[in-house]
C-alpha cells in the first residue's frame, strides 16, 4: 500500500530542518508501507524530516511522530501571546516545530476539514 501525499505541507523550523506534515483522516493508509488503516474521526497528524529519504514512507522522509489532532488542538498560548511550539522527539534536539509552524499546520488543517 502507498500512503497519500495529497494532505501534506511543510514547514521549517529556525533551525532550517523541513518537516512533511501529513494529516491522515479516517479511512486513510498510514504506519510502515501503509499498512494499517485509520478508523477513528480524530484524524492524525504525522512529522516526516525530509533530510532523509526512506522507501516506506513514500519519499515523505524520515517519521519523526504522530499525534492526534485533538491533542495538538489544546496547546494554549504563551504569556507573550505567541504560540507554544511542539518538540517532536525529546532524544533530537532538532526535531521540533516553532509555534509559527505549529499555527501554519493548524490554520492548514482547519481549511482542509472544511
Amino acid at each position: 500500500m502507498m500512503l497519500s501525499k495529497e494532505n501534506v505541507i511543510q514547514v521549517t523550523n529556525k533551525d532550517g530542518i523541513t518537516f512533511n506534515v501529513r494529516l491522515v483522516l479516517q479511512g486513510d493508509t498510514y504506519g510502515r508501507q501503509g499498512c494499517l488503516i485509520h478508523e477513528e474521526n480524530d484524524p492524525l497528524v504525522e512529522f516526516y524530516d525530509t533530510r532523509y529519504d526512506f522507501e516506506d514512507f513514500e519519499g515523505l522522509g524520515q517519521f519523526v511522530s504522530r499525534y492526534y489532532l485533538s491533542t495538538l488542538n489544546e496547546r494554549e498560548l504563551d504569556f507573550e501571546g505567541g504560540s507554544y511550539g511542539l518538540q517532536l522527539d525529546g532524544g533530537v534536539d532538532a526535531w521540533y516545530v516553532d509555534g509559527e509552524s505549529m499555527d501554519e499546520i493548524l490554520g492548514w488543517i482547519d481549511y482542509k476539514m472544511m
